[in-house]
């Protein structure tokens, strides 16, 4: 299966063009330096290695703290924490008492003890699964726990539709379905960061240079305003083609991972009962913050004359070398950036004189004190 690989490739294209905005301030800040002489615009070289520097060591800043939201996450869960809002372990809500064996027959089929199931308290009819790193969790609303009551005819069926429904959201959490979109989360969360920052620092070089007696003014003009084009030009590239491409690929690729979660909850407890749940769920299915489902006809026509299987589900493999492939070309990124931003080398460079660096830091912040 090539749709995650596809998807995840498509992330990190994402990702680069999130990173064009950390270039405005560059681009903006050359314009007063550019020459132009018998019909050649220049620019001078060291200027232009400078800027490539820091440039090189924003990106790696970006891609440094991705990691480490990363790495803190999987840790703490915070951002599944925030995820989880408005919803409650179904064990608080004595009225779904009937929901542990389902969920403890799902965690046994797909052998994952650590998933945790949720109710949300909406009248929709949906059903998703939130994770990170270190934690899976699944959520059901009321309103579809309601609708399947009320659609169908014994409580056997119930259940087993709702098993149907919770080992399809299984599927998602063990295959790690999450990953892409967690990835342009967190690389946009980072790049604005860095990118505010760098305005920061560029707005006030821009305020500093408008104070020069010659030529201060005009120059300073220049690159606000220069700023201000190239970051609205990039936004409405962004925006308009690099956006509504992906999106319109993500939604054409992700229907066959739709179709992998129905045959792996098909194989666990019967393509019958999945295509049931499927068929009372309405013309497009329920809502799914992965991916796009396609048309609920198409899914129970490759799914119900499935049987159930007796092993274990486990992981699809092409899902998990796709996965482990994201995060080493992830890691292989960062270093990239860190070495093009000679990061290695100012490491060693403070390790050697971190005597020196102490002492000046020690009479920097003595002289702050004084101030202040």
């Amino acid at each position: 299966m090539l749709s995650k690989l596809i998807i995840l490739v498509l992330v990190y294209i994402v990702c680069l063009c999130n990173l064009l905005f950390v270039l405005s301030p560059f681009l903006a800040f050359l314009l007063p330096f550019i020459d132009y002489q018998n019909g050649v615009f220049s620019v001078s070289s060291p200027l232009v290695f400078g800027l490539l520097k820091v440039f090189t060591t924003a990106i790696f800043s970006i891609s440094f703290l991705m990691m480490m939201y990363l790495f803190l996450d999987f840790i703490l869960g915070f951002s599944v924490f925030i995820s989880l809002k408005n919803c409650k372990r179904f064990e608080k809500y004595k009225e779904y008492d009937f929901l542990t064996p389902v969920i403890t027959q799902v965690k046994e089929k797909f052998d994952e003890n650590s998933i945790r199931l949720y109710i949300k308290n909406s009248n929709e009819i949906n059903a998703f699964a939130v994770g990170s790193l270190g934690s899976k969790n699944i959520i059901i609303s009321r309103g579809m726990i309601d609708h399947f009551l009320l659609i169908c005819p014994e409580p056997k069926m119930f259940l087993s539709a709702i098993r149907s429904v919770i080992s399809h959201e299984m599927s998602h959490l063990i295959n790690k379905d999450f990953i892409p979109a967690y990835i342009i989360m967190v690389n946009q969360k980072f790049t604005n960061l860095v990118s505010s920052i760098l305005y920061f620092l560029f707005y006030n070089i821009a305020k500093i240079i408008n104070a020069l007696p010659s030529g201060g003014r005009a120059s300073s003009f220049l690159m606000i305003y220069g700023y201000k084009f190239f970051n609205t030009v990039i936004n409405a590239f962004n925006s308009i083609i690099v956006y509504n491409l992906f999106e319109f690929i993500r939604k054409f690729v992700s229907r066959s991972i739709e179709y992998r979660c129905d045959y792996q909850a098909s194989k666990a407890f019967g393509g019958k009962n999945m295509a049931f749940a499927l068929s009372i769920t309405g013309d497009d299915g329920y809502f799914t913050i992965f991916s796009t489902h396609p048309k609920t006809k198409s899914r129970i026509k490759k799914i119900e004359d499935i049987k159930m299987s007796d092993d274990t589900i486990r992981p699809a493999l092409a899902d998990s070398i796709a996965n482990s492939i994201a995060f080493i070309l992830f890691a292989l990124t960062t270093l990239l950036f860190a070495k093009l931003a000679h990061i290695d080398l100012f490491i060693r460079e403070i390790l050697i004189n971190h005597e020196n660096i102490y002492r000046k830091l020690s009479y920097l912040w003595h002289l702050i004190n004084k101030i202040y």
